[in-house]
């Protein structure tokens, strides 16, 4: 699959089993046009982007080809926003044997992925000094 938001509008309409028409209807938009975005002869607004994405269950950030990850957006975020045992988790995954073994085997970690963990610390830390300074 290229990396074009047309194919991967294409593959996500294929994987949920939609037609071009019953997607069209989905987004209230003509059949041409889904079809003009499938071919990559026209680009989606950023409105039905994001409409796109929700319905798929992805992120825009997919949708534009600056990830290859399927994970679903909501399945990563949803219980982070839920109440939630922060502590617990985490203590958790460090007892885990199988994590601090994944997680130390980095090196075999793909680039996107050594990214989002330095991303996820770097954030962190500065939310730290943030809240030091308070």
């Amino acid at each position: 699959m290229d990396n074009t938001i047309g194919s991967k509008i294409r593959f996500l309409r294929n994987r949920d089993g939609y037609t071009q028409k019953e997607l069209a209807e989905k987004l209230n938009i003509a059949k041409s046009t889904m079809s003009q975005y499938e071919s990559n002869n026209r680009i989606p607004s950023d409105d039905l982007k994001i409409e796109i994405a929700n319905l798929f269950n992805v992120s825009t950030d997919y949708l534009l080809g600056r990830t290859d990850g399927l994970v679903p957006v909501r399945d990563i975020n949803q219980d982070l926003y839920d109440e939630h045992d922060y502590t617990a988790e985490l203590k958790s995954l460090i007892d885990d044997e199988e994590f601090r073994t994944e997680f130390l085997d980095f090196e075999d970690w793909t680039d996107e992925e050594k990214r989002n963990i330095l991303f996820a610390i770097r954030a962190n830390r500065a939310l730290r000094e943030k809240n030091e300074k308070k």
